[in-house]
């Protein structure tokens, strides 16, 4: 009677043990969306090493182009040095104020104009006066690269 006893409880175990396999798949299946539905949470202000120094030729009418550095400081100030290549009295240095909103940075300049960036890994993309991408033949030139960082 003992041995019958015994083996009805080994039985019982690895029944229980083993479970639905489809129940269980589900369940897996189940753990692997929510997973993958949580938020995304990166963006450059805690991803990216954003403050520092950044370089580049922008495209320009005028000249064969403006070079130009714009310096991100810690405090969310900026400074932002353009000289347009081949002009006479053609350097400008400006500085202003920042803001960081996901990965799109705003510059607001003391005399009130306002520049759009995209953060990327290592460098700043230039956007348009509503924030979008810059498309055609010269968008590849509106780039600033990152040289020094803080």
């Amino acid at each position: 009677m003992k041995k019958y006893v015994l083996a009805a409880m080994v039985a019982t175990a690895l029944f229980s043990c083993s479970g639905n396999p489809k129940a269980d798949a589900t369940k897996t299946d189940k753990n692997k969306q929510e997973t993958a539905q949580a938020p995304d949470m990166h963006n450059a202000e805690t991803s990216l090493d954003y403050w520092g120094v950044y370089e580049g030729t922008l495209p320009a009418a005028s000249s064969p182009g403006i070079k130009t550095t714009l310096t991100l400081n810690k405090d969310k100030t900026f400074t932002l040095r353009s000289e347009y290549i081949d002009e006479k009295d053609g350097v400008f240095n400006d500085k202003g104020t920042y803001t960081l909103n996901g990965n799109i940075l705003t510059t607001k300049q003391e005399g009130g104009d306002t520049t759009y960036y995209k953060v990327e890994e290592g460098q700043l993309r230039m956007l348009d006066q509503q924030g979008k991408p810059i498309t055609g033949a010269l968008a590849k030139f509106y780039i600033l690269k990152q040289t020094k960082r803080y």
